[in-house]
């Protein structure tokens, strides 16, 4: 038995967190701080430069696929939305950026890589079975740190751009979340008109016979 009442407070909390990042974001493009540039040798930047650049395109798509399948194979209400949402709002929030902030510094805006790794970790949270979700915890947050480290030393992304599209990530992942606080209300709606339906047809047979 869940309490509505304690999903919709964790929903709106959600939902208040995603605002007061996308506040913070919006402050963050009116100052455009700058911060020490990063100039690493050539053999670092060739090392960092496979790294961030394993987040493609194609990883992004198959990765949202798969978790969208495990969201329905776990019978998750709400699942596959919540993975879209994430995914895809936080990749196209990143690849429309620029031309949201024509006149922003290449460096401060968010990065591709960086925000689709973020988007990744963040829906796999949401549709991971719980035994499996203290092993992702620490193998998504490293990966999240390794890609994060590896842009800011390879490509045209500042601190300031890092800590950006990290929110870009958090931002629509914190959608996600509210959508999913009401998965398990629906999942027991749905298993007690299952319910329902079995004894009705149940008493048919019954009197039938």
């Amino acid at each position: 038995m869940f309490d509505p009442t304690t999903r919709v407070r964790g929903a709106v909390g959600r939902v208040v967190f995603a605002a007061t990042v996308l506040a913070a974001l919006v402050t963050l493009y009116i100052l455009e701080p700058t911060s020490a540039s990063i100039s690493p040798s050539e053999e670092i930047r060739s090392l960092a430069a496979p790294i961030a650049e394993a987040i493609d395109l194609t990883l992004v798509l198959a990765a949202t696929v798969v978790l969208a399948i495990v969201a329905m194979v776990r019978h998750l209400p709400y699942g596959v939305a919540a993975v879209l949402i994430v995914s895809i709002g936080a990749n196209l929030t990143s690849g429309l950026a620029g031309s949201w902030l024509p006149n922003t510094p290449l460096d401060l805006l968010p990065n591709g890589h960086i925000v689709a790794a973020v988007a990744l970790y963040g829906s796999a949270l949401l549709v991971c079975a719980p035994r499996f979700q203290p092993a992702l915890i620490g193998l998504g947050f490293t990966s999240v740190v390794a890609i994060t480290a590896a842009a800011v030393v390879a490509e045209p992304t500042s601190i300031y751009g890092a800590l950006a599209s990290i929110g870009v990530g958090l931002m629509w992942w914190a959608l996600g979340s509210a959508l999913m606080q009401f998965s398990p209300i629906a999942a027991e709606r749905e298993s007690r008109r299952a319910d329902t339906a079995a004894i009705a047809l149940s008493r048919d047979l019954h009197f039938t016979a």
